[in-house]
């Protein structure tokens, strides 16, 4: 899928992140399946995925665009599609697009972020969505040649902005220069993912409060909790 087709699939419409917690009940291929075929059904525009296996199970059924991606236990370091091996992975399991991590600093394993960004596009033909944290990294990944820019990993970076909810104006300060960005990070409710969108997103991705009901009754409970 070309970057120009998978943008205007997306475009002013919902994705989903289909994933699980390591050694939770649903981590399980044939259960991110479900889940994917389940929102879908309910008219999401494109999943994002975490994995080989979880994206072979769900190419079986469907053809829905894919945002493929490999996440690595160390959080002390780039986590997210690290090396470009993973990326041929996530190509060869099915993935429409590939989204990696481009927050500074660079460290631990990873591949050079601008050798990562030319090879998926040369030796895979995909396109690059880099997940950033600040308007910084994403004017740097887009000069290194993402095609799209995501918000996923602000507040979860130390320099980046400490929000309880998501980043909406660093969607619009990524937007308002020019650069594609689909926003990410913390959506909870239908009003912050149409702020999102009429803050300059192309589409928003929403995760947690969709397809993790351990995290979402955790949720509840809290809330129960501070109550009484």
């Amino acid at each position: 899928m070309s970057v120009s087709d998978f943008i205007a699939t997306v475009e002013n419409r919902l994705i989903v992140s289909c994933q699980a917690l390591p050694q939770t009940p649903l981590d399980k291929p044939e259960i991110i399946k479900a889940i994917a075929q389940s929102v879908e059904l309910a008219g999401a525009a494109a999943v994002r995925i975490d994995g080989g296996a979880n994206i072979r199970a769900i190419r079986k059924e469907s053809a829905i665009p894919v945002i493929g991606i490999y996440k690595t236990a160390d959080r002390s370091s780039i986590y997210i599609t690290p090396l470009y091996e993973q990326a041929v992975e996530l190509k060869e399991a099915g993935a429409s697009i590939i989204a990696l991590q481009a927050t500074n600093p660079r460290q631990g394993n990873c591949t050079d972020l601008g050798t990562m960004i030319d090879r998926i596009h040369s030796e895979l033909g995909l396109g690059v969505m880099a997940d950033i944290s600040t308007l910084d990294e994403a004017i740097a990944a887009r000069e290194l040649g993402a095609d799209i820019v995501a918000t996923t990993l602000s507040g979860y970076t130390p320099h980046s902005r400490q929000l309880k909810g998501p980043d909406l104006e660093l969607v619009k300060e990524i937007a308002d220069k020019g650069i594609p960005v689909i926003a990410e990070g913390r959506y909870h409710t239908p009003q912050q993912v149409v702020e999102a969108l009429n803050y300059g997103a192309i589409s928003v991705v929403v995760g947690t409060v969709i397809t993790m009901p351990d995290r979402i009754t955790r949720y509840f409970i809290d809330h129960i909790q501070r109550a009484i």
